[in-house]
């Protein structure tokens, strides 16, 4: 990996770097951001540091990189959320979720915003597909986020997309989920109602 230099945990100062370098990383940069900002090739991401061979992928840290290449809270949860719905490497997961954890609630509130992203807004259908990778807990131990960080996600796609859109999504996502407890069920059915 070309750009290694700038991902790594102690990177050589800026002036060091060539310019092939420099080069290569802001399309790396480019490119991550591309993907952060829809929830469908994000799977891309997913697939392509999940199942990359060599050492530069079996040690691959999320967590850095996503700081590195300075993506804004709703593009690490929109990475995040792709890895965690996929499968793929269980330290991975790991980080994911912790990314996930670590912002939420400034996602959220990004979520919430027009434009959504730089020169980008969600779809319904980009929505649905964010709620669906974070709504329906593939992780077998448990769900990614907790009922009142649910809540919240469901509000924050009624406040973009409106609850006429929302409605037909949850009805879709609520029975694939296994941590639903009834109380949140009815909760979230009352934002859309």
């Amino acid at each position: 990996m070309h750009s290694s230099p700038r991902l790594s945990p102690t990177p050589p100062p800026a002036n060091t770097y060539d310019a092939s370098i420099n080069l290569t990383f802001r399309l790396l940069v480019q490119e991550t951001q591309r993907l952060a900002r829809d929830p469908f090739i994000a799977d891309r991401f997913r697939d392509a540091v999940g199942l990359g061979e060599g050492d530069h992928f079996r040690n691959f840290d999320f967590i850095r990189f996503v700081d590195r290449v300075g993506l804004r809270p709703l593009e690490r949860l929109v990475l995040a959320s792709a890895i965690v719905a996929g499968q793929t490497r269980k330290e991975l997961v790991a980080q994911a979720v912790n990314v996930i954890r670590q912002e939420f609630d400034n996602a959220v509130l990004e979520l919430c915003q027009t434009p959504t992203l730089e020169h980008a807004e969600f779809t319904a259908n980009q929505v649905s597909k964010l709620l669906s990778n974070l709504l329906v807990d593939v992780p077998a131990d448990a769900p990614v986020l907790d009922a009142s960080q649910r809540t919240a996600l469901i509000a924050a796609a009624q406040a973009k997309i409106g609850k006429e859109a929302l409605g037909p999504i949850l009805y879709r996502i609520f029975p694939k989920m296994r941590y639903v407890c009834e109380s949140m069920f009815i909760g979230s059915i009352a934002y859309v109602t």
